[in-house]
């Protein structure tokens, strides 16, 4: 949805307001040619475009010529607390696990702007961002932005560092994230794209301090009504799109899409209908574009189906021929050819 119109918390452009006047910078220029009045920040419910946000993000930008570090100061000052219903429904999850799937499934109620996806894999949780579609004057702040809440975060909520063993950071941003990477002892290297982050899953599953599943749920359910409110509910079909997302590898059935929606499989198939679609097409869409936009990348075949949680090349081969009716090598020569190599500037 790179057109940014659809809706976020005023309370994230409340912080980034807080931070600018501690910089001196005053309100009406944060504000300039945003569109946000005053007086939205401080009235509770109201919300904003990312647009909206996006421009206030501008704002500072140039103010302090896009300073390294002003995107962690913003997100060591963006408390779980800040998302409201999430952020409670987070604290209140019976595991880590359960806390990152609910996290993942209302994203865009956080402070990210970046596509995100992830897949479990021996062991590991890949957290992929791929935040090509943010202006790139912006990407650097924005970046640090996300790192900085997810650590300072879940250091808070957890008690402990967040396990992350790994990553990787594109498009060149691996030296501007170098002081809050070090500061936390974390070891990533330079990356095609997307940025990646690995957790370490062991005691992901043991049962929280804060734990109460009836309240995480009475939660959820406020944050499933925001994302309707906000424009960021896409019918059935969306909703499938981003389980397919959530489990990749292609070892999801039918049945499991269903059961994860909450309704029976009857039920999807006729809702899917009704939005002229069906399972076998969405599948199809939803995994032929992931691959396609990580073979344009440069990724070998081999990591593309690494990524995408196979088993190996050959097997990714066989569901990339089903999805796009040629070999993924060959469709990586095609776009090579056509679009050169990539850029990590």
């Amino acid at each position: 949805m790179s057109t940014w119109e659809w809706r976020r918390s005023v309370a994230l452009s409340a912080v980034l307001v807080e931070l600018a006047r501690d910089h001196g910078v005053p309100l009406e220029e944060c504000l300039r040619d945003t569109g946000i009045e005053p007086a939205q920040l401080t009235t509770p419910g109201t919300e904003v475009t990312a647009a909206q946000e996006l421009a206030l993000i501008g704002n500072l930008v140039t103010r302090f010529g896009d300073r390294p570090g002003l995107g962690v100061e913003a997100g060591m000052r963006t408390h779980v607390t800040t998302y409201g219903a999430l952020g409670l429904a987070l604290l209140s999850s019976p595991t880590v696990r359960s806390a990152v799937e609910l996290m993942m499934r209302y994203i865009r109620m956080t402070t990210t702007f970046a596509r995100t996806r992830h897949v479990y894999r021996d062991g590991r949780l890949l957290l992929y961002a791929d935040d090509r579609e943010v202006p790139d004057r912006l990407r650097g702040f924005l970046l640090e932005r996300d790192v900085a809440v997810l650590l300072t975060n879940w250091a808070t909520v957890y008690h402990a560092p967040a396990p992350i063993v790994g990553g990787e950071v594109a498009w060149g941003l691996r030296p501007r994230l170098r002081p809050l990477l070090d500061e936390y002892g974390i070891t990533a290297t330079d990356g095609a794209g997307p940025h990646l982050v690995v957790f370490d899953t062991a005691g992901f599953d043991d049962p929280l301090p804060q734990a109460s599943p009836l309240t995480a749920a009475l939660f959820e359910q406020q944050c499933a009504q925001l994302l309707r409110r906000r424009g960021l509910a896409q019918g059935i079909a969306g909703s499938v799109r981003e389980v397919l997302l959530r489990r990749l590898g292609g070892r999801v059935s039918q049945e499991d899409v269903a059961a994860a929606l909450h309704m029976s499989l009857r039920t999807m198939r006729r809702r899917l209908a009704d939005e002229g679609t069906s399972y076998r097409r969405l599948s199809s869409e939803t995994y032929g574009n992931l691959a396609e936009e990580l073979l344009a990348t440069g990724l070998t075949v081999e990591d593309v189906a690494y990524r995408m949680g196979y088993s190996g090349a050959p097997s990714f081969s066989n569901a990339f021929k089903q999805w796009r009716g040629i070999s993924p090598g060959r469709f990586a020569r095609a776009a090579a050819e056509r679009h050169g190599p990539p850029s990590l500037a």
